[in-house]
Formats: structure tokens, sequence, C-alpha cells
């Protein structure tokens, strides 16, 4: 009968379908028992679930255990089907214990909610997310996660993960963001220092405006300080240090009578023991204030001469700073070819006279043969 001839039609199908099924069932056996095949048996409530990756592909197998990301299988659930060694590296542990165990476990409680949410995005795209995961050793190691679906098992969905360790990038962003800080701080300093400076030299400058025969010999000394310091080839640098020392070397003269300053004629020797003293006051005004170069020394030092017969220290040569030295020449250089009340200008001719007579016993060798030719090639002059 047809209805008989049918039924036996279906039975045999199901027979033959279910002789595929087994038989794919035992080649599946048996590439694992091979090694062809990677599986991983997962008890659940409806029985063992197998869950296998096959190696047809060695390249892509080989690629994903090469490459510098770390790279897992894993169902929705976080149970890890595959993991290369670079993933298991990360998290500390080994390979062995990382397939067939939950990502979570390598997840605090923040971040496992992140993860879950990331999962649970109904979205064909990739989904990516900054994250970090515990280490066995219990460090945080900052990733960038990659989440892709691709596709089912049975009724599980199936999700590829990329980790890329942030570790190095984010001691390099460290190191950036303090590097950053240090130049802020240091930009800061130096706007300080250069409004600490220019404070110093407007107290500089009252002081020199008490002398109407003096107002901007300081300054012209310092013109002529950092010339002979650039021809002795000193660093920029140091340059600067004696140029400010020098735009200050007469500070002290704050404490001296103004009427000894602005007197006509001949000192007496006590009214020139009180001027004298200018260095040492000025040495007291500048002495706690904090600058890279030694400026308060220059000032106490700028009378001082290279056969002992300067003050107030009587220091001779080398004990004096070279800093010190230089501005003992432009001194003389600039208070000689100026007027001062107690005598007519004397002239540069005379001024160069003069260092060129004293070289090597009043003053420094090389700072006065450094003065000689700046002049004698014209490549100074005050302004």
């Amino acid at each position: 009968m047809p209805t008989e001839s049918n039924a036996q039609s279906s039975t045999a199908a199901e027979i033959a379908d279910l002789r595929r099924q087994l038989q794919e069932a035992q080649e599946t056996l048996a590439a694992i028992k091979e090694g062809s095949v990677d599986a991983l048996i997962v008890p659940s409530e409806s029985g063992e679930k197998i869950f296998t990756l096959v190696n047809a592909d060695r390249p892509y197998r080989i690629l994903l255990e090469e490459m510098s990301e770390g790279a897992l299988t894993m169902t929705a659930a976080g149970l890890i089907l595959f993991s290369n060694q670079r993933f298991a590296n990360t998290v500390k542990t080994p390979l062995n214990q990382v397939v067939g165990s939950s990502i979570y476990a390598w997840l605090n409680p923040e971040n496992q909610a992140m993860l879950k949410s990331i999962l649970n995005m109904d979205s064909p795209e990739k989904r990516r997310k900054e994250l970090s995961l515990l280490a066995t050793d219990g460090k945080q190691v900052p990733i960038y996660l990659s989440v892709n679906k691709v596709g089912l098992v049975g009724t599980d969905e199936i999700f590829c993960i990329v980790t890329t360790d942030l570790t190095e990038e984010k001691q390099i962003e460290e190191i950036v963001t303090a590097k950053k800080m240090a130049l802020a701080a240091l930009k800061a300093s130096l706007e300080l220092e250069k409004s600490l400076e220019e404070s110093i030299k407007s107290i500089a400058y009252t002081v020199e405006s008490r002398d109407e025969y003096t107002a901007g010999h300081m300054k012209r000394v310092g013109q002529l300080s950092s010339a002979i310091a650039r021809e002795l080839g000193l660093p920029e640098d140091t340059i600067h240090g004696i140029e400010l020392a020098s735009t200050i070397h007469d500070v002290g003269k704050i404490a001296i009578p103004v009427e000894i300053l602005t007197k006509p004629g001949k000192l007496s020797k006590i009214e020139m023991m009180l001027v004298q003293t200018h260095v040492e006051a000025g040495y007291d005004i500048i002495k706690n204030i904090e600058f890279p170069w030694p400026i308060a020394r220059m000032i106490l030092e700028h009378h001082e001469r290279i056969d002992g017969s300067g003050y107030p220290q009587g220091l001779k040569g080398d004990e004096m700073l070279l800093g010190s030295r230089i501005i003992a020449v432009s001194d003389v250089i600039e208070a000689m070819s100026t007027h001062r009340p107690y005598r007519f200008v004397l002239g540069i001719d005379a001024a160069l006279a003069e260092i060129k007579q004293h070289r090597g016993k009043l003053y420094d060798a090389q700072v006065v043969d450094a003065c000689l030719k700046l002049f004698a090639e014209k490549r100074f002059a005050f302004s």
C-alpha cells in the first residue's frame, strides 16, 4: 500500500541520516585521537557537549599561535574553548589551565560587568573596549579588547576575542605625562626666575638712579661682561649668569649715603672705606636668593684683584670666580670711559690702556685679551 511504502521510505531515510551522523561522530573522535582536531568536552544539563577547532588549515593556526596579541574563542558564558600562548602569558597562567576555564576568572567585578555588556550588545560589528585583566600574580594588566561573534555551535554563541596588552603603552603615556608635567614645572620655574631677575634688576636700577653720574653703569657692565664671556667660549647658560651678576653688581650701594656717592672731588679715607662696604652689602642682599649661578659670590668678588690687592677678602688669581674676574675688567672699562663727580671722563682708550698695562697683575690675562680683541676688531660698543 502507498502509505506503508511511504513510511518504510521515511524510516530508511532516518536510518541513513543516523548512520551519517554516526559516521561523522566516529570521524570526529578519530580526528581527536589523531590530534588533527582540538576538542573540549563540557558537561551540561543535556549531556556532554563537544566543542572543536579543526586544524585543517595549518597556516591560520600558526598565525593564531604566533600573533603578538592574545587570541581566544569562548562561549557567551565566558567558557574559553581556545587560547593562544600570548593570552596565557598575559594572565601569567599555563596554557592548559586557560583552556576550559572562564575568562571571568581574570576579571574583577567591574570589568566582568563591562565584558558581559559587550557580549550582550546586539550588533554584527566588532565590539571594542579598554579594560584590565587580573593576572595570576595579582597585577592588573591593561588591555584593549576586540570582540566578534563568529557563529553558533549547537545553541551556544561563539565569540572570537583579541586582546592587546597596553602595559608598555600605558608606561609610555605615564612617562610622557610626567615629562609634560616636568616641562610645565620647568616653564613655571623659568617664568618665576625671570620675574625674580627682573625684580632684582629693578631694585638695582632704582639704586643706580640715586646717582645721576652712574645711571646705566650696571647695565653697560652687563653688556660688556656677556660679550667677554662669549668671546671666551663659555656656555650660554653661564654667560647669562655672569650677565645677571653684572647688571646688579653694585646693588649694595643702596647702603651708601647718596651724599658720598655724588660727592665731587676726592673721597676721604673713611668715606672710601664706607663705599667699599657696598660689595658685602650687595652680597648680604642676594645671598639668600636661590639662583642656578653664584650671583652673590660674583657681587662680593668683583673688586678683588689678581695680585691680592683688591677688596674685601684680598683674593688672588683663581681664588676668584671667572665671572668675578670678567666683571672686574668690565667694571673698570665702563667706569673709566664715563664721567664721574670726582673726575672728568677719561675715555675708552685710557680704560683699555689701564687693563693692558696691568694684565696678569690686577686683571685676569685671558679676560683682558678677550676684551682688547673685542674693541680692536670693533665687535663691541656700549649702547
